[in-house]
């Protein structure tokens, strides 16, 4: 035998947090109360864009009709391309695709997001900084396509 011994009370008092906090997350859980939640606002300005890699690791970006918008450089480019690359990296075709389509949208708070149609993935880029935001949001404010 043990000679180790839980007092009564100790029991009876764990076991009622124990029942108290199942309740409270069972409730919780119900009313979705405490649940973080983001919901996507509808986008304002969309527009999908070609990105297109050349032989020398620069970009080109088209309009869906095919047509030139800009030329991408490793030396000035750098957050557009890391953020169309780590999107197309995520897709199962990568090895034999020659082009990525990528949705550039503005939601009605003014946020620019990028998003990937084939995966479903999207990727918010204010939390990149202003000036990466900007990077993409130049194809919204430009009047070709």
């Amino acid at each position: 035998m043990s000679d180790i011994t839980v007092p009564r009370g100790a029991l009876v008092g764990a076991a009622i947090l124990i029942s108290l906090t199942m309740t409270a997350i069972t409730t919780a859980r119900h009313y979705d109360v405490g649940r973080l939640t983001v919901e996507t606002a509808q986008a304002q300005d969309r527009r999908m864009l070609i990105f297109e890699p050349l032989p020398d690791g620069e970009m080109m970006v088209l309009s869906a009709q095919r047509e030139p918008i800009a030329h991408l450089v490793i030396e000035g480019d750098t957050f557009t391309m890391a953020a169309v690359r780590a999107l197309a990296m995520q897709r199962d075709d990568r090895e034999v695709a020659q082009e990525f389509r990528l949705l550039v949208q503005r939601d009605d708070a003014g946020h620019i997001e990028l998003a990937d149609p084939d995966t479903g993935r999207t990727v918010k880029l204010q939390g990149f900084g202003q000036a990466s935001a900007r990077a993409f949001a130049r194809y919204l404010d430009t009047t070709t396509g």
